[in-house]
């Protein structure tokens, strides 16, 4: 038993040597280091219970957000309270200068409103639209396809 313990102990030692050895011989390229701004991408992608819709961007602009249309108290109220709101946040997108923006159309796509109060001709803009704080933008939608009377004909 005496003699197996200066046994482990030197064999310890002579292996010490040998691993530390095998450091120097990496290649140096093998690991480069990260660029001087380092990278761009996140480290992974959000972690999301379920996969994300796919999300459109169909307003692309320079200009500010505020410039973009008309702001609608009545309107902002009511996604308040949840009675005019978007049916897949942010499934249509509107990029704005510092803000992007979820879209919905007057004349029902991606719009849930149960009291009727949107105008087949508009489309809205919904600012913090899954809080109490949405802030609704109202434009015109300037589409051909979209008539007076019959908001069908766009479907």
């Amino acid at each position: 038993m005496r003699i197996l313990v200066p046994l482990a102990v030197l064999m310890l030692a002579a292996a010490a040597p040998a691993g530390a050895a095998s450091v120097d011989r990496t290649d140096p390229q093998h690991l480069r280091p990260p660029p001087p701004g380092g990278y761009d991408l996140p480290l992974s992608p959000p972690v999301v219970r379920f996969p994300l819709p796919p999300q459109w961007l169909t307003i692309k602009s320079d200009m500010d957000w505020r410039k973009a249309g008309v702001f609608d108290k009545k309107l902002s109220d009511a996604c308040a309270l949840r009675k005019f709101t978007e049916k897949l946040p942010m499934r249509f997108r509107a990029a704005y200068k510092g803000e992007i923006l979820g879209v919905a159309f007057g004349h029902g796509l991606n719009l849930d409103d149960p009291g009727k109060l949107a105008d087949p001709k508009m489309i809205y803009l919904f600012r913090n639209g899954d809080s109490t704080q949405c802030g609704v933008l109202k434009m015109p939608n300037d589409d051909p396809r979209i008539s007076a009377g019959k908001p069908e004909a766009a479907r």
